[in-house]
């Protein structure tokens, strides 16, 4: 009889524990591609004053190919927005993902970026104009694993420069590092027009000229669900939903099932 006291007494201090013990918030824990940087920053605020009350949402920025490697790895990441659909789709046949989730969300743009000052007419001689002898150096990702460097290589082999081009790259580890190369250490940059259009790098003078569609690989970019919970599903349809489509939008993206 006393061994049954003993073990019920157990039994119920373990169940007073779990039920004084505080339920783990479910923080969402985002991997995105550098070139959402600015208009990322303003949907997470723009989330945050539609929720109030939900769990912080925490925004990594780098290149896809590195985050993919990382997530196959076990990064504990919730939720993934890349900037090329292929490492969404290798994840989901990897059984990484949370099936049903993969969604296209925006369609990168790619430009050729000069400083301000600069003696180049970008606008007018668009990827020629970085064979002029005044471009020494001409700022671009790394296409191993940023797709935007792997667009870059493609917009210069659609016009046939890549092989004179070669000895000026310098390569940034993603797209948002390469602008900052841009800046301050090259001539030129092939950049993402989200990037050229953010008041931030706008306000530092410069121009560019935007490559058409169908010059270079296509910067087909989704975002998939790598851990269940209900701050992060909620997050995802956030960035589905139609405020979010506006701020893609505005940043120079052009949006799925839009020509």
């Amino acid at each position: 009889m006393a061994a049954v006291r003993t073990f019920l007494s157990i039994v119920f201090s373990l169940v007073l524990a779990l039920l004084g013990t505080p339920a783990r918030a479910e923080v969402v824990q985002v991997a995105a591609a550098a070139d959402l940087k600015f208009v990322l920053d303003e949907l997470v605020e723009a989330y945050r004053k539609a929720y109030p009350r939900a769990e912080p949402v925490r925004v990594s920025y780098g290149s896809s190919g590195n985050f993919f490697a990382q997530i196959r790895s076990g990064a504990p990441y919730t939720l993934y927005l890349s900037a090329d659909s292929r490492y969404p789709l290798e994840l989901e046949r990897a059984g990484l993902t949370l099936k049903g989730t993969r969604r296209d969300y925006a369609v990168g743009r790619l430009v050729i970026w000069v400083p301000k000052g600069s003696p180049i007419d970008i606008a007018r001689l668009g990827p020629q104009a970085l064979s002029d002898p005044r471009v020494r150096r001409v700022a671009l990702a790394n296409p191993e694993h940023a797709p935007y460097g792997a667009a870059a290589l493609s917009l210069l082999d659609h016009y046939g420069l890549t092989a004179a081009l070669k000895p000026k790259f310098v390569y940034g580890e993603n797209i948002a590092i390469t602008a900052q190369y841009a800046q301050t250490a090259a001539d030129a940059g092939i950049l993402a027009l989200s990037i050229a259009k953010a008041p931030s790098f706008a306000a530092l003078g410069g121009s560019y000229w935007l490559a058409p569609l169908g010059t270079h690989r296509a910067l087909k970019q989704q975002l998939v669900i790598l851990k269940e919970g209900p701050n992060t599903r909620r997050f995802w349809s956030f960035v589905l939903s139609a405020p979010a489509r506006e701020l893609f939008r505005k940043y120079g993206f052009v949006l799925p099932r839009e020509p």
